[in-house]
């Protein structure tokens, strides 16, 4: 069996024990978003994300405040576009300039480039990425459909070939073979190309949010004052459940239980 690759970022290492509580930030201003993060600070969070394109305004002179409230844990960087989900309306084009700018400002642990942008834009910003130190997320959201399995393991094959560190797909399920076709996917591409993120969304894919790990998902979102996406678990109980399904997130176990297969 190929051994796991696992990403260390920050000093955590992905695709090891259980899969990392990320939690996002979602205030539209600094006032709001200070408070925000003085109210989930004593969640069990490994990491943070700042959805940039829940902030008003410019959110560079803020960024060096923001890693330095959360006290060294690392900071996940994305700016979403709507196409993707978000709140950003912005071209290809807008898109690279405000992802530049973020990464030659630099000081955060992970940005998120969307697998939309463009292929001839992605290498330029994971290259910029890699000199500033910044892991990187490549991701892709279907808000319709799930697609089939080998398509959703593919295209994580794709971002990481493309630079990810760690290579996102959130999908949409309507049926419990939605939920299986993504758990599928994760465990082929995991096995392949190490950690992955993955998601089912909304309440039939809840499930994944939790069980992720047991199929080769290392990160997993968790609600704190508000969720960023349908879905997500608070993260206290996020946390909890994981922990109750610790044994079966172990590698150990899962490599001794696929030798007595």
């Amino acid at each position: 069996m190929e051994q796991w690759k696992n990403v260390e970022i920050q000093g955590l290492r992905f695709g090891e024990g259980l899969p990392k509580v990320c939690v996002p930030l979602t205030g539209q201003g600094v006032p709001a978003l200070l408070s925000e993060m003085q109210a989930v600070s004593a969640l069990p969070a490994d990491l943070y994300e700042w959805r940039l394109d829940c902030f008003f305004g410019d959110p560079l002179p803020t960024l060096p405040t923001v890693v330095r409230e959360l006290g060294g844990r690392p900071l996940l960087c994305t700016l979403r576009t709507q196409g993707e989900g978000g709140q950003a309306r912005l071209s290809p084009e807008e898109y690279e300039q405000r992802l530049t700018a973020l990464l030659e400002k630099g000081g955060f642990g992970l940005v998120d480039i969307e697998l939309a942008c463009g292929e001839e834009r992605i290498p330029r910003l994971v290259s910029l990425a890699k000199r500033q130190g910044i892991g990187v997320v490549i991701s892709k959201h279907d808000f319709a459909k799930t697609p089939p399995s080998e398509e959703i393991a593919a295209a994580l094959r794709k971002m990481k070939a493309l630079g990810a560190d760690l290579p996102k797909y959130a999908v949409m399920p309507h049926t419990p073979e939605d939920v299986l076709a993504l758990l599928s996917a994760t465990r082929q591409a995991s096995r392949e190309i190490g950690p992955v993120i993955t998601m089912s969304m909304g309440e039939l894919g809840k499930v994944t949010r939790a069980c992720g790990g047991v199929f080769g998902c290392c990160l997993t979102f968790g609600a704190g004052q508000s969720a960023s996406a349908p879905g997500q678990i608070g993260a206290e109980d996020l946390r909890a459940i994981l922990e109750d399904l610790q044994p079966h997130n172990s590698r150990n176990a899962e490599a001794a239980g696929e030798e007595g297969v």
